[in-house]
């Protein structure tokens, strides 16, 4: 599992550091008008991604841990797929309907249909389910790479919108095309069938509901901005929202990684070793994503114009409160992903997203037209806040409160102080470059933040020291 989680790091990285060029680059070259038709037509894309996705990636890991043998694997693996396959083609099919009765901004809906495509043939869910991450990890960091070099060959100026949305692409339909070799070349021939597909149909149809619903405050409420106000706030909501899916990578990989293996203990009846990974989760998406959310906050100013250019300058303040969105959806891929689906409570999963989703939209339509962007973030946090205490609630049998709250006291303290630090060194470099304002200001929370760890002897970070360094201390 560690190899695995390794693995999915470097991807992660690489799908973090590659948006450090071609972000700054893109932003630049295309401008905010150009930024903001991407993603709004992006947003209308996926309302009709959902429909093919089906959540299939968390109830795929799932069914394919629980496997015992080759014949099971193609079996439910086939089943599932099926499944995937035939709502991806009706899905597809409305979507080239809908492009081509559409007037405004026709080309880019036509090529984005090559995503929806390589949505359709989209089985990373198989690999990760059996934790073999490396097979394609490895092949779409370089499909990749490839795409990132395009966009800087290619993407010249503000006309080059339709090579930028190409490139994205076929990069996604090339990488799905290969995972495919990958997989004929692990289990050989599928056959597929109605039989094998039917008991799935139901626990996928309840699982769907979840991203349907989750459309409200993640894609709908776009739609809404950039019909209520225009698409350039839509521009700012997307980029700030850019940074944010940068940041979760590295958090989003535990449960990519985690959940087969708490699968299968769970099957087996080891509730102890169940318990262990949820409290492991909880301190390390603490520990993370906490000072993560401080440490955005404390460079937003400096680092927002620097890095998309002076003309998102607005999107300052969507970034500060995209940040506590970090720590709640941490929160919530170990509580509704790792608790909830893994313990057979997928209804009460559905429910807390339901809730939350509708209040948020509620909200969005309530602020949006004042707040123009602003207003969209912050019904995004609220819908994060609210499902995170939903689930508290719902999964609060196999986690205990006190240290969930003990530990999270704790790490905000630190950050805290980490972000104190980081305001501080701002101040104290006042007329220096940017860049190397937001150097030392990383240089110095990260210090503190250490530092603060250090000196309350952290557990995580002293199991770390001791593998890695040889440091013994007793956990506390």
């Amino acid at each position: 599992m560690k190899k695995n989680y390794i693995y999915v790091l470097l991807y992660h990285f690489v799908i973090v550091v590659t948006p450090l060029f071609t972000t700054p680059y893109v932003s630049r070259v295309l401008g905010a008008a150009n930024i903001g038709i991407d993603a709004y037509v992006n947003s209308v894309v996926q309302i009709f991604l959902v429909f093919i996705l089906l959540n299939v990636g968390v109830y795929g890991r799932k069914e394919i841990a629980e496997t015992e043998n080759t014949h099971q694997l193609k079996k439910t693996f086939a089943g599932i797929y099926l499944m995937q396959l035939i709502c991806g083609f009706i899905v597809t099919v409305a979507y080239f309907l809908f492009t081509w009765t559409t007037t405004n901004y026709q080309t880019i809906f036509w090529l984005y249909g090559f995503m929806l495509i390589a949505y359709v043939l989209d089985i990373s869910w198989f690999f990760i389910g059996r934790e073999q991450v490396k097979r394609i990890m490895l092949r779409n960091t370089i499909v990749r790479i490839i795409s990132i070099v395009c966009i800087f060959l290619f993407v010249n100026d503000t006309n080059d919108l339709w090579i930028y949305v190409l490139i994205n692409g076929t990069a996604l339909l090339i990488g799905q095309m290969i995972t495919w070799g990958a997989l004929f070349a692990d289990i050989g021939k599928v056959h597929f069938s109605a039989h094998a597909m039917k008991p799935h149909v139901k626990p996928m149809l309840l699982l769907s509901i979840i991203p349907c619903i989750s459309l409200l405050y993640t894609t709908m409420n776009k739609v809404v901005l950039g019909n209520v106000v225009n698409t350039t706030e839509v521009g700012y909501y997307n980029q700030a929202f850019k940074l944010y899916t940068i940041s979760m990578g590295f958090v989003s990989a535990l449960s990519t990684v985690i959940m087969p293996r708490m699968a299968m203990h769970y099957k087996n009846g080891n509730n102890d070793k169940f318990r262990q990974f949820v409290n492991f989760s909880i301190r390390y998406v603490s520990i993370s994503t906490i000072p993560l959310s401080f440490g955005l906050i404390g460079i937003s100013a400096t680092f927002v114009p620097l890095f998309l250019g002076d003309a998102f300058i607005p999107a300052t303040q969507n970034v500060m409160l995209f940040a506590p969105c970090l720590f709640l959806a941490g929160i919530g891929d170990v509580l509704g992903l790792q608790i909830l689906l893994i313990t057979n409570q997928s209804r009460k999963y559905t429910l807390s997203i339901v809730i939350g989703s509708i209040l948020s939209f509620g909200i969005n339509l309530l602020v949006v037209k004042s707040l123009g962007s602003e207003g969209t973030v912050f019904s995004f946090l609220m819908a994060n806040l609210i499902i995170v205490i939903l689930q508290l609630y719902f999964a609060r049998q196999h986690y205990k409160f006190r240290y969930f709250f003990k530990i999270v006291c704790k790490y905000t303290i630190f950050s805290a102080i980490m972000l104190l630090a980081m305001l501080a060194t701002k101040e104290t470099l006042s007329g220096q470059g940017d860049l190397m304002t937001i150097c030392y200001q990383f240089i110095s929370g990260v210090y503190v933040y250490l530092l603060c760890l250090f000196i309350s002897k952290d557990p995580l970070l002293f199991q770390i020291l001791h593998k890695k360094v040889g440091f013994k201390i007793g956990k506390k």
